[in-house]
């Protein structure tokens, strides 16, 4: 299978532009099998969605909702996960195996320390990862609380892979995830993953990520 670990759509992240049945049908074409929708989620934007707690993560959750039933019209696999920013840092992290229970049960995931979030992300089963984490203003957070870093793949974005070769060798235990990072139709398709086993929900995916039974695809 052929994998989309970190993407957008308009509906959930501002910043991106083009629509979930838009972006999720241009990865089905592409030859994806599946794709990762991670929408920014982060306090700024969760305030400008809703009131409530609950008003907040129905409305993130739109753009998620929306590629799930596109894929469904397209026949590819749309799996959640989260991009999250925590507050008051720049950096930020991709959650890989919650589902919306977890969103509705945890909306105040941004005031989490990282080793707060590191520790929730375990207790549900779920990883978590450092996004393109020498894309400036970003700096690698503390390994000791993450299980892994991102190589994004995002064409002229500035993430300096070169410097996370680097100091991943300090760090030998963070397994790797690639991903395009894509908001728009000429990011489509930069990296991802690969296996050769068939798996049918994001908990499934994250515990071949977990044994290392992945292939990265890498463009750049």
């Amino acid at each position: 299978m052929k994998i989309e670990m970190h993407v957008h759509t308009s509906e959930g992240s501002p910043c991106a532009k083009v629509e979930a049945k838009e972006i999720v049908n241009a990865y089905a074409r592409a030859g994806y099998d599946a794709v990762v929708i991670t929408n920014h989620f982060d306090t700024v934007l969760l305030n400008k969605f809703g009131k409530s707690d609950s008003e907040k993560i129905e409305r993130y959750l739109l753009g998620y909702r929306k590629a799930k039933v596109a894929g469904q019209k397209f026949g590819i696999q749309v799996m959640l996960g989260v991009e999250i920013r925590l507050e008051p840092d720049e950096e930020d992290f991709l959650i890989y195996g919650i589902d919306e229970t977890f969103l509705f049960q945890h909306p105040d995931l941004c005031y989490l320390s990282q080793e707060e979030l590191y520790y929730l992300c375990h207790s549900n089963g779920a990883v978590l990862y450092q996004a393109h984490p020498f894309r400036d203003p970003c700096v690698p957070r503390d390994p000791q609380f993450l299980d892994g870093v991102e190589y994004n793949q995002r064409p002229n974005s500035g993430n300096h892979n070169e410097k996370l070769d680097e100091w991943r060798t300090a760090y030998p235990e963070l397994k790797l995830v690639s991903g395009s990072d894509c908001h728009d139709l000429d990011q489509v398709g930069f990296g991802g993953i690969e296996t050769a086993e068939e798996i049918h929900d994001i908990r499934e995916l994250v515990e071949l990520m977990k044994k290392g039974r992945i292939r990265l695809i890498i463009s750049q």
